[in-house]
């Protein structure tokens, strides 16, 4: 047996483990479902050691090498294709296809060329490294800055390098007499084996890329209220436990926003209604808050908003964030107004208690009558010591 069947065989079947892969990522976690592409580019890429393995058992020669010699082009421009779309970018389509057209049309014509020419192995070479440059742009052009990234665009340059570097190797090894004998030289060991490695350490970034991007996808989901958009209770008790731990002393005040007789709007006009209104308040909520500010839904009709500020000025936002929302309207349902609770961190206290004064003053809103912030003050000084500012409702246009 020829010395260079056992890497082509092996390349064989690492590309079958990686369509699958692929193919079980895509089906597994939809939002990642590009990786279909990458399965495409290693289907491509199999036709390459098969047409070798066909040529060794007798196939027709010059059909094996036309195969061989596109599958393996038409895999790396895939591979190109699928990594913008991947990162949801245009594919540089008319590059990728004059590529492998080019590339074919040289194949068909050099069919008969003399294999131990110079310029034909430079040529030859030349196609892949082209279209492995290609993955190293799409990558460059296409996808954000980080290491995994800045890896896989250095495996393509490298396997750029690589091809015309064969080149070399084949003329100083030789590549056998005919196409028959390439499969018992050890440059097909060479080449079977350094192709083989590169495009494994490839496959295993572009499934790493995946699965970072499944990690991040979830942790996202895991912190975010799927209705708003908001982050989540979850995400908000992160928050009071870095504020709890924070060495800054800044003021930290919370402010909690529930929607004024929220059960009347499903009841009246409908879930589907009722979850607009919440859309809406978390939307408005969200344009008035303060760069440094953090808004969340606490769950059903109640948000809560974080505010690094001293006691005047958090109610200096949250009068506004009170009277932009009074401005919303949804259709021909009732006015949206909303009750707010705040309260400022004291010395010594804990964010626990400090939720707790602001959940009290929200009570208090209620039942004073509603569209209103009401602020808890601890040691019991008069709420007129942090007198409301003087704010307006400006009409609507």
């Amino acid at each position: 047996m020829p010395q260079a069947i056992l890497p082509i065989l092996t390349n064989m079947l690492v590309a079958v483990m990686f369509i699958g892969a692929f193919l079980v990522i895509a089906q597994t976690y939809p939002m990642v479902r590009r990786a279909r592409w990458f399965a495409l580019s290693y289907t491509f890429g199999v036709l390459d050691p098969l047409a070798n393995l066909g040529i060794w058992l007798g196939g027709n020669v010059a059909v094996m090498q036309a195969v061989g010699f596109i599958g393996f082009l038409a895999a790396l421009v895939t591979m190109a294709l699928a990594l913008s779309h991947y990162h949801r970018r245009r594919p540089m389509w008319a590059i990728a296809i004059a590529i492998l057209v080019s590339g074919c049309i040289w194949r068909i014509a050099t069919i008969d060329a003399p294999r131990d020419a110079i310029w034909y192995q430079l040529s030859f070479q030349s196609w892949f490294a082209l279209g492995s440059a290609l993955c190293a742009a799409a990558l460059r052009r296409h996808a954000p800055p980080s290491l995994l990234n800045r890896c896989l665009v250095a495996v393509f340059i490298v396997t750029a390098l690589h091809f015309w570097a064969k080149a070399a190797f084949a003329i100083t090894l030789g590549t056998g007499a005919t196409e028959e004998d390439f499969a018992g030289t050890i440059y097909a060991v060479i080449s079977q084996t350094s192709s083989g490695l590169l495009m494994i350490a490839a496959g295993l970034l572009v499934v790493a890329s995946f699965l970072h991007s499944v990690v991040r996808a979830t942790q996202t989901e895991a912190l975010s209220d799927p209705l708003t958009g908001l982050p989540n209770r979850r995400a908000f008790d992160r928050w009071l436990d870095a504020a709890q731990d924070d060495d800054m002393q800044l003021p930290l005040s919370v402010a909690i926003i529930d929607v004024d007789h929220f059960k009347r709007f499903n009841d009246r006009f409908g879930h589907a209604v009722g979850d607009e209104v919440l859309r809406e308040v978390a939307a408005c909520i969200e344009r008035h808050r303060p760069s440094a500010g953090r808004a969340a839904r606490l769950g059903g009709e109640e948000f809560v908003l974080l505010l690094r500020l001293e006691r005047c000025m958090a109610l200096l936002v949250v009068e506004s964030i009170r009277l932009a929302i009074a401005q919303l309207a949804y259709k021909d349902t009732d006015a949206i107004t909303v009750s707010i609770g705040m309260a400022t961190m004291e010395k010594g206290e804990t964010t626990s208690e400090l939720l707790r004064r602001a959940d009290r003053a929200l009570y208090r809103a209620k039942a004073a009558g509603r569209d209103r912030c009401e602020v808890d003050i601890p040691d019991e000084e008069v709420v007129s010591s942090v007198a409301r500012p003087a704010l307006k409702v400006v009409a609507r246009h």
